[in-house]
């Protein structure tokens, strides 16, 4: 059930990603609960980068076809960052900037952080220049697919000639930690939030 359940992502995707965005965002479980706006993950955490770096954007599907995960990311940190501040995220933050009333903690952090939109990372200037976010809803789970997904990503940036990929997980994820230490990354740095993990592939 592997390689050929994934492919590039399209445009006809890009409900899929927020829906599945939704659906595991809450340490990887069903934020869905806990949101009252259900686009806010996706616009920051994975329809960006299907805009920036389609290349770079895989899809998962289920034995019925329907996209169930997803791998998204960029190659080049520091330039996506600069075009998430200057192009996606200005007709967002007009569109969030008086948002007073969140419907939980999960919420709330999720548009303070498309309000602030990121900062200068260490990590992509330490030759780890990649970073990507992985979700597989849960009926893809635990049958090779992130580590096919993975394996793609990896493959794909490798051909840009990427020398490192790092990634944030949410401490409350263990069952991350053990998927990425099995995928050859290694915790480079402990944050309150949880680990940013990273790999060289060069």
């Amino acid at each position: 059930m592997n390689m050929q359940n994934i492919r590039t992502v399209l445009p006809q995707d890009i409900p899929y990603l927020y829906s599945i965005a939704l659906k595991t965002a809450f340490a990887g479980l069903d934020g869905t609960p806990y949101f009252n706006d259900p686009w806010c993950v996706g616009h920051y955490y994975a329809a960006p980068y299907f805009f920036y770096e389609p290349e770079l954007c895989f899809i998962a599907l289920d034995e019925n076809g329907t996209p169930s995960g997803y791998i998204v990311g960029t190659s080049d940190t520091a330039s996506y960052t600069s075009w998430l501040q200057k192009t996606w995220l200005p007709p967002l933050q007009e569109h969030y900037k008086h948002q007073q009333v969140f419907k939980s903690e999960a919420e709330e952090s999720v548009i303070k952080t498309l309000l602030k939109g990121p900062g200068q990372g260490m990590w992509q200037n330490l030759g780890y220049p990649a970073h990507l976010h992985i979700d597989l809803l849960p009926q893809l789970q635990g049958k090779g697919l992130g580590r096919s997904l993975m394996e793609t990503f990896i493959n794909t940036v490798l051909e840009k000639g990427v020398p490192g990929i790092h990634l944030g997980v949410d401490g409350r994820n263990t069952r991350a930690y053990g998927f990425y230490e099995r995928m050859g990354f290694t915790i480079l740095e402990q944050q309150s939030w949880g680990s940013v993990f990273g790999k060289q592939l060069v």
